[in-house]
């Protein structure tokens, strides 16, 4: 007997269809999600491992290279940024406590002091972001050296008992991150040259081998 078609074995024969088209392009793009190649997670580990806070370093750069070559100052310059929101935020919490009623006078002396440590460790942060845009890390080390000095000294003015001191360790442990990508890149620019030479491949590229 000849199969009939009729109009439901129609529309049953279209659903079927549009579902199995559905299904052969519902494909996930690699533009969908974040995907980071192994070997830039492998350079960014290698760059990481001797920098105060490993896992941190690699929390934080990781999100900012996906299929590409690892650039140490992109890397420094995403860590000097990560300080750098840190210190937005604690100066942020310093004002909030600064307006709170009640406060004695050796709590508003230390917010003062602490206040004045965070307006110029944004202003240092500045400075060495300008530095590494011009590929001075010289100057960029001498800036964020500053850092943690305008941490500490807030730190010190509450005898180590600040009232924001989670957010204010986040910014020293980034801050150390920092500095150790400093010493990292230094370390593969190699000792300054007293005489001119001819300019050659850049010495960054050699960064994550030096590191061990």
């Amino acid at each position: 007997m000849d199969y009939q078609f009729t109009p439901k074995t129609s529309l049953t024969l279209f659903v079927t269809l549009s579902f199995f088209i559905i299904l052969t392009n519902a494909v996930p793009s690699n533009h969908d999600i974040h995907y980071v190649s192994r070997d830039i997670l492998a350079d960014i580990s290698t760059l990481c491992a001797k920098t105060t806070d490993p896992p941190l370093c690699v929390q934080t750069i990781k999100p900012h290279f996906s299929d590409s070559s690892l650039e140490p100052l992109k890397a420094l310059d995403v860590e000097v940024d990560a300080t750098l929101d840190g210190a937005k935020k604690t100066l942020q919490k310093i004002h909030t406590l600064e307006s709170k009623k009640g406060n004695n006078k050796s709590t508003k002396d230390s917010l003062n002091t602490c206040e004045d440590q965070y307006s110029s460790m944004l202003d240092a942060i500045a400075e060495t972001k300008a530095a590494i845009k011009k590929n001075d890390v010289i100057t960029a080390k001498f800036k964020f050296s500053a850092v943690l000095s305008y941490q500490a000294a807030c730190q010190d003015s509450f005898n180590g008992k600040d009232p924001f001191r989670e957010d204010s360790q986040v910014v020293f442990n980034l801050g150390g991150i920092a500095l150790d990508i400093i010493a990292a890149i230094e370390k593969a620019m190699g000792p300054p040259r007293t005489t001119p030479v001819q300019q050659g491949p850049s010495s960054f590229s050699s960064v994550i081998g030096t590191v061990s």
